[in-house]
């Protein structure tokens, strides 16, 4: 995969990972694989491994779980996080790129790609791969954003314009969904189901998705161009607005599921 992540990024993320907003977004990407008693399956870019073990607990005592990422400190923190479960037993943590899927055809009978995809490079290889690896009527599962949905109350919208123009360079796809319909029926999937995953946040939290973003995002922008002044400017005004009424957060991840056709 072409993006990794650190020590620092990791205990980011477990926060993140726990609020209501992300726990809501597992909920429907669990819902949409339908998972089963006994089934085995993938976790492209599995990350800290909070929706791993919600898998691994849907498949039971019977199943498997893979769960796969690039990043060892992203391994060790979901490994972590399923021994505390009681659920490692039933899932490997294991390396690797989900542009070349270390299994043999149709062994699996389902795939999770959640926020994966628009940091590949090669996203048609990569579904073409999670196609080969699913059985005859599996699924595959894929949740991604298109960050021009991605909206905040803010005094000044040139300004904020810019800096979320600098965060786009930092995916490979940033509008990924736009054409995820298209590269699912190249890979010879059937798309069966999609839906909108609105994440919305009408509070300031420090721990909340927006909250963590808001300094994320400014130093992206930076990276990426926008003078550092800007962008400390436009994160003033964002952390400014803890009185009722006057944060708005909102951004739309976008679900796919396609199928393998039987005869496939």
């Amino acid at each position: 995969m072409a993006a990794t992540f650190g020590p620092r990024e990791v205990a980011r993320l477990l926060k993140v990972y726990a609020s209501p907003a992300i726990a809501q977004q597992r909920a429907r990407t669990l819902a949409a694989l339908g998972v089963r008693p006994g089934e085995r399956g993938l976790d492209v870019g599995c990350g800290p491994g909070f929706l791993t073990a919600e898998l691994a607990a849907a498949v039971g005592e019977r199943g498997r779980v893979v769960g796969l990422d690039a990043s060892p400190e992203m391994r060790e923190a979901a490994r972590s996080r399923l021994e505390a479960a009681g659920l490692a037993d039933r899932v490997d943590v294991l390396a690797g790129d989900a542009a070349r899927l270390d299994f043999a055809g149709g062994a699996l009978d389902w795939v999770a790609a959640v926020q994966v995809y628009l940091y590949v490079p090669d996203v048609a290889g990569a579904l073409a791969e999670a196609a080969r690896v699913l059985r005859p009527g599996g699924r595959l599962v894929v949740v991604d954003t298109d960050w021009d949905s991605c909206l905040w109350r803010t005094a000044d919208r040139a300004r904020h314009r810019r800096v979320m123009e600098a965060r786009l360079a930092h995916f490979t796809h940033p509008h990924l969904p736009l054409q995820l319909p298209e590269l699912l029926q190249a890979a010879g999937l059937r798309l069966d189901h999609a839906e909108v995953i609105p994440l919305l946040e009408l509070e300031y939290a420090r721990d909340s998705f927006s909250g963590d973003l808001i300094p994320v995002q400014a130093d992206l922008a930076v990276r990426h161009g926008v003078p550092r002044e800007e962008a400390d400017a436009w994160k003033t005004d964002l952390l400014g607005r803890t009185a009722p009424g006057q944060y708005f957060f909102s951004v739309n991840r976008f679900l796919f599921r396609g199928a393998k056709p039987a005869g496939a």
